[in-house]
């Protein structure tokens, strides 16, 4: 199965917006090759909300700056009212001249984050946008050109329905995708704190997970000061991992949160010398730090599309695939996906023989503590 194909079957799964995100990018970079990709979640007052780059950097970066641009006439950001209204494509190719290479908007917003020639696209429906992209290359690199824009064009009724929000569907999907099942590791950050909460220090770009844990919605066109509190779950981790080494608590100082974008892991330990024995660590908590490492996995429905593919599965055995998988039975796949329970039986055995495996059970979901992968013969 081509890229393109993937990307319209990824579209279909229903996935929630922000995994859908995670999902597609890195499909996108094969249909139309780019430095880096944006994808944001616009509300119907028009100002951005949830987003995705794979950047870690360039999310934190933008909510810094941006804000200050969006009445500049030369910058990316005063295109967005327009672009939000007319739910339209390419907007941004005519700011490629000198005048905007020389701007304060490029200097500032996107030669740091290496990005020059934009690609833009809004996805909406009934005359509402409700997300939008930003596909960008670097300034050594040659500009979009027309194909490049009918490309992304032909993409987009699938990336729309994809990034479709529907509560309903939403609701149904997270409890086809148990907490514990998760796919590879999208992107990882590492927090540095003291006993008493502390922060020393934070991965660049980590920001944004922090926003999300803490329920935090974005917002790209004001001014958002940094918080200078921790999220709930990091300041438990480092109660669990105090109470672990003075023997007050015995859970284990990690943690896995189900969030829209995927499963994110938390896990924290001492950093003090080889050797060092927790109790030591415990008695003099003050002159030692505590690592707490943030890790996003993709969502298990996109990991199991991604690694059917990758196995050779059609987009219909890929759908099948995806549901048994999860543990469903035959039955209840013909009814959710609302084909005949003899296509599912042919083609399960069809999947069945192209894979070399013999059972449902041998499609397992990935445990994100013992890392065992989807799609593994026993």
């Amino acid at each position: 199965m081509g890229a393109v194909e993937h990307l319209k079957t990824l579209c279909c799964l229903g996935l929630p917006p922000e995994s859908a995100m995670v999902a597609v990018t890195p499909l996108l970079h094969k249909i139309i090759p780019h430095g880096g990709t944006r994808i944001a979640l616009f509300a119907p007052d028009g100002t951005i909300g949830n987003g995705y780059s794979e950047n870690p950097e360039t999310a934190a970066h933008l909510r810094e700056h941006l804000w200050r641009f969006m009445d500049d006439s030369l910058g990316l950001a005063s295109l967005m009212v327009p672009e939000f209204h007319a739910v339209g494509i390419g907007w941004a190719l005519h700011r490629q001249g000198r005048s905007y290479l020389e701007s304060a908007y490029y200097r500032e917003v996107e030669a740091p984050l290496d990005s020059c020639w934009v690609l833009d696209a809004m996805f909406g429906d009934a005359g509402r946008t409700f997300a939008g992209t930003n596909l960008t290359r670097p300034r050594s690199a040659r500009p979009f050109t027309v194909d490049d824009v009918q490309s992304l064009d032909r993409l987009r009724p699938w990336l729309a329905h994809a990034f479709r929000r529907s509560n309903s569907r939403n609701a149904r999907q997270e409890d086809e995708a148990p907490i514990s099942v998760a796919g590879a590791p999208v992107r990882s950050g590492q927090m540095i704190l003291t006993a008493h909460a502390r922060l020393v220090h934070q991965t660049a770009g980590l920001e944004e997970w922090l926003r999300n844990l803490m329920g935090e919605p974005g917002n790209y066109t004001s001014y958002v000061p940094v918080s200078d509190s921790l999220p709930a779950p990091v300041l438990k981790l480092l109660r669990q991992i105090t109470g672990a080494t003075n023997g007050t608590s015995n859970t284990p100082p990690r943690m896995r949160i189900s969030t829209a974008y995927g499963v994110l892991t938390l896990e924290a330990k001492w950093l003090v010398p080889s050797g060092t024995l927790p109790a030591d660590a415990a008695r003099d908590p003050k002159s030692c730090l505590i690592s707490v490492m943030i890790e996003l996995r993709e969502h298990a429905i996109a990991h199991a599309a991604r690694m059917l593919r990758e196995s050779g599965a059609t987009p219909a055995q890929t759908k099948v695939g995806i549901q048994l998988a999860l543990g469903k039975t035959k039955p209840v796949i013909a009814d959710k996906l609302g084909i005949q329970l003899s296509s599912v039986v042919d083609v399960t055995k069809k999947l069945y023989q192209n894979l070399d495996v013999h059972n449902s059970a041998e499609l397992r979901p990935v445990d994100i503590h013992s890392g065992i992968p989807i799609l593994r013969k026993v």
